[in-house]
Parts: structure tokens; C-alpha cells; sequence
């Protein structure tokens, strides 16, 4: 099986990802105008306790996955690879049932703790996806770690796609019958979209046994076979800091509704009216920031493997090189992301949620640029996360995460209680959260690494191409809306940024050729572009 560079993969997944994020955007839009009232709210409910609890079952399992299956084939034992692989379907069979039994008898105790006992529906409803998606992150984990990212992709947009449109059918067919059976028809689509995509990855990998047995049949022989016993734990050792770290932002979104909701009842709101902010904070403004994120987890998930690779192979060489790599591109991506959407808050929420009231397009729009801060942080985390465990300090960016979540609790606590901020001091909590934790990551990545990291092309070239591209999006939408509107003078000045952006980095030479392989026919763009002088070797 053909491996892939850490580039190339992250590139497949990439574009999985975006392809993903597009319909999961697209998907909120016409859900916010199908589900009545508070509807989305109660669909969001159902989240905060599946996601904890799915995390405990599989957050740092394809992590483990893949770090061993890359160890392994670092010694070619693609043998052992394999069996990592057939023990942790084992594993993750035994824990989803558990999970899955647990979490549907409690479905109406957690929907009362969550202050509103309507979404009692939706959490049974994604119930079984505890046990479809630590499934998918077995298979997913295994093919990962032979850095054969297509299967992840393909699985990914399935998800998607399928929860699009099933989603979306589903809950067309029962919103008219309340909020909280539309809601929960929606996360039904959810759950049967992990169906498909689970199913999807059982065929790819019966599509590449044959190959699979090829290379284990030329595996070099290793002398110490290790026992199912020390695989297991081994698994469990590299998953359970990692599953405490991932962990820990869903406890705090759990806080953050009890704290929200119940913060914002004491300052005045009504309890439909909170859950409302509730729902457009965490259903429509979170999501966004999600959106660049995108890059920065297929280059994370990418990133795992080959610094594992390198690491167990005793390449420092090659380990500083994609530590570098895996950092420089995240501030090339990360900046101009943060940039735009605080700029342009307002005019993409009300491109986006066009059918909400005034008022609230631009308590969406506030909350939009309140995070947008967040996203260079969040990028940052994401990759520095991967680097980190790539090199077996897994422990590293969990204490980093957590202490930025103790000082996003309190400040959400207090923050929502100031009538003047209300929701809007979750979002200011979230924005702190993530750079305390990228702060402490990346001068743990530099002890660590030992990796170079020059502040001229890593953070002065990219900010100040930033700035110039802000400026530029910010007076074409304002010279622009009066005579388009704003849904096409919004599209113009994000397209007018990117393209400004992309060429402020060619002429001064920060983009370079091979970090045109991230992008679709790169190579021959890389030819034209050094053709017109644009592209430095």
C-alpha cells in the first residue's frame, strides 16, 4: 500500500474536510428554518454529553492507532501493524456497547440535569452512534497510520452528506409535529449518516485485503512478537491522556450549558430566550470558527504518523522539518481566517441565516467576531496537539488544555452574568481558553523539537500579508454593499482577500513551492506561477 507524505495526506483530507464543513453549514442553514422555536437548541443539547461520552470511548484511540501502526511499519512489521488494528475493533466493540447501554438508560436524567427535559429525544436518537463511531475510528486509526488518508476522507464527506440530506428530509417529515421530534428526526440523520459512512470503510478495507496481505507476508521478522496484552496496553497508555485532553472541551461545553442558560435566566432572559442565545452561540457562530480549523486537522491527523515515523526512526532531521513544516502552514492558514471573519461577521451571518430576525443575525454576528480571535489559537492548538504526541509527549498538551479551560469556566461564569456582554462572555471564555493553551504548546513544541522557528517568515511576512489583505476586505465590502447587496458583496470581498493574500505571499516569497503541493494540480500551478515570476524556488 502506497504511503503518502505527510503534505499529500493532509491535502486528501483537506479537501474531505472542506467538502465536509461546506455541507455541515450548509446543512444548519435550512435546519434553523425548519425546526421550530427553540428547536435547534434542543438539538445542540443532545451534543455536550454524546460528545463527552463518545470521547472517552474512542478520542484518543485512532490517535493510538495510528502512532502504533506507524511505529510498526517505521520497522517494516506490517504484521504487528495489523494486529494492532484487529485488536482495537475488539476493544472498541466491548466499550461503545458499554457506552451505548449507559448513555440511552440515563437519556432522560441528562436531558433533565440539561435544564430543558424535550431533549430527552435527541439524545436517544444519537445514542447509537456510541457504538457506530468508535468502530469508524478503528478502521479510520489503521489507515491513518500507514498514512493512507483516503479512506478517512471519503468516510468523512460520506458523514456529511449523508446527515445533509437525511437530516434534513427527516426532520422536514416531523417538525411539524414540535421542535423536539423535529430535532430529534435531525440528529436521526446523524446517526444513520455514521451508518453509512462505517459501512463504507468495512468495504474499502475488504477492497485492500489482498494488498494488506502482501505486505505482511514481506514484513521483516521480528525476533519479540508482543502479546495481545501488551498491545492493549499500550493502546490504552497512548489513548487514555489523549482521551482526557479531548475530553476536556466537552466538559466544558457541558458547563457552558448549564452555565449559560442558567446564567442568562438569572440576568432577565426568559428560558426560551436563553436556550435561543444558547442555540445561535454554539449552532450557528461556533461552527464557523470550525470552518479554516479544517486545514489544520487534516494537517494534525497527517502530522501524527509522520512525526511518529521519524521519531521511532531517530530522524531528527526529517522530525524538525514537519515540525516546521506543520507550524508554518498553520499560520499561513490560521491568520488570514481570524482576519476575515472578524471583519466580515455581520455581513456572513446574515448571508448565512438570512431567515432570522434582525436582532439576531447581529447577536450571531457579535458572537462570529468575538471567536474569529480564536481561530489563529485554535489552529495552533490543533497542529502543536499532533507534533506533541507525535514525538511522546502526549501528557504535554492535555495540562495545557486544561488549565486554559479552568480560566474559560470562570470567565463565562462571570462574564454571562454582565447584562451588557451575556452570551457574549462565552465566547470572550473560548477566545481565552485556546490561547492560553497555544502559548504553552508552542514553547513546548521548541524545547521539544529543538525545531527552528524564523519570526520573519513564520509571523512577520504572514501577519503583515494579513493586515494588507484585511484593509483591502474591508473597503471593497463597504464600496461594494450599496450597489450589490450584501449577500454578493460579502462572496466578492472574501474571494478579493483570498486572492490578495495569496499574492501578497508569492511576491514576498513566503508561500513556496512546496507548499503549493497542499493545493489540487499544485505542480502545474507551481510551473505557471514560476513562469509569470510570481513563485520562488
Amino acid at each position: 500500500m502506497k504511503k503518502k507524505s505527510f503534505i499529500k495526506g493532509a491535502a486528501i483530507l483537506a479537501a474531505a474536510g472542506l467538502i465536509s464543513k461546506l455541507f455541515g453549514a450548509l446543512f444548519r442553514i435550512p435546519l434553523t428554518n425548519l425546526l421550530p422555536d427553540d428547536g435547534l437548541g434542543l438539538y445542540q443539547m443532545a451534543y455536550p454529553t454524546y460528545s463527552f461520552l463518545l470521547i472517552i470511548s474512542t478520542a484518543g484511540i485512532p490517535t493510538a492507532i495510528s502512532k502504533l501502526v506507524a511505529e510498526k511499519i517505521a520497522l517494516n512489521n506490517y504484521k504487528e501493524a495489523h494486529r494492532v488494528f484487529a485488536l482495537s475493533v475488539r476493544l472498541m466493540l466491548i466499550i461503545g456497547v458499554s457506552i451505548f447501554i449507559v448513555f440511552s438508560l440515563g437519556s432522560r436524567t441528562i436531558s433533565r440535569m440539561l435544564g430543558n427535559e424535550r431533549a430527552f429525544y435527541s439524545i436517544l436518537a444519537i445514542s447509537p452512534c456510541l457504538i457506530i463511531v468508535p468502530l469508524l475510528s478503528s478502521f479510520r486509526g489503521y489507515f491513518q497510520g500507514m498514512q493512507y488518508m483516503t479512506p478517512t476522507a471519503l468516510s468523512q464527506i460520506t458523514e456529511q452528506v449523508g446527515k445533509f440530506f437525511l437530516g434534513l428530509f427527516l426532520a422536514y417529515l416531523y417538525a411539524p409535529k414540535g421542535a423536539e421530534y423535529g430535532a430529534a428526526a435531525a440528529v436521526a440523520g446523524v446517526t444513520m449518516s455514521e451508518g453509512a459512512a462505517l459501512a463504507l470503510l468495512m468495504g474499502m478495507y475488504r477492497g485492500k485485503r489482498r494488498e494488506i496481505a502482501q505486505n505482511i507476508r514481506r514484513s521483516q521478522r521480528s525476533l519479540h512478537i508482543e502479546s495481545d496484552r501488551s498491545i492493549f496496553m499500550r493502546i490504552i497508555r497512548i489513548a487514555f491522556p489523549i482521551t482526557i485532553g479531548a475530553s476536556i472541551m466537552p466538559l466544558v461545553s457541558l458547563a457552558d450549558v448549564m452555565i449559560v442558560v442558567n446564567r442568562l435566566r438569572q440576568i432577565g432572559f426568559g428560558k426560551e430566550e436563553a436556550t435561543k442565545l444558547y442555540g445561535l452561540l454554539t449552532g450557528s457562530a461556533s461552527p464557523l470558527i470550525n470552518f479554516p480549523a479544517v486545514l489544520t486537522v487534516a494537517l494534525a491527523m497527517s502530522l501524527v504518523p509522520a512525526v511518529t515515523e521519524s521519531f521511532t526512526s531517530k530522524d531528527f532531521a526529517g522530525v524538525r522539518h514537519k515540525v516546521s513544516a506543520g507550524i508554518r502552514l498553520t499560520m499561513l492558514f490560521g491568520l488570514p481566517a481570524a482576519a476575515g471573519m472578524a471583519i466580515l461577521a455581520r455581513p456572513i451571518c446574515q448571508l448565512l441565516y438570512s431567515s432570522l430576525e434582525v436582532k439576531y443575525i447581529n447577536i450571531t454576528g457579535d458572537l462570529l467576531a468575538v471567536l474569529s480571535v480564536g481561530v489563529l489559537f485554535l489552529t495552533s492548538v490543533q497542529t502543536l496537539t499532533a507534533i506533541l504526541q507525535g514525538l511522546n509527549r502526549i501528557t504535554v498538551p492535555v495540562k495545557n488544555l486544561a488549565i486554559g479551560a479552568v480560566f474559560k469556566i470562570l470567565l463565562t461564569y462571570i462574564l454571562v452574568g454582565i447584562p451588557g456582554l451575556n452570551v457574549k462572555g462565552a465566547a470572550i471564555g473560548s477566545v481565552v481558553c485556546y490561547g492560553i493553551a497555544a502559548l504553552l504548546d508552542m514553547a513546548a513544541v521548541i524545547r521539544y523539537s529543538k525545531a527552528r522557528i524564523p519570526v520573519m517568515d513564520f509571523f512577520v511576512k504572514p501577519v503583515a500579508a494579513t493586515a494588507m489583505m484585511g484593509v483591502c476586505v474591508f473597503f471593497i465590502y463597504r464600496y461594494t454593499f450599496p450597489a450589490l447587496g450584501n449577500s454578493k458583496a460579502t462572496l466578492l470581498s472574501i474571494l478579493a482577500g483570498v486572492m490578495v493574500y495569496a499574492i501578497i505571499l508569492l511576491l514576498t516569497g513566503t508561500l513556496k513551492k512546496e507548499d503549493m503541493a497542499l493545493l489540487p494540480g499544485g505542480d502545474r500551478l507551481s510551473g505557471l506561477l514560476k513562469k509569470i515570476r510570481l513563485l520562488r524556488d
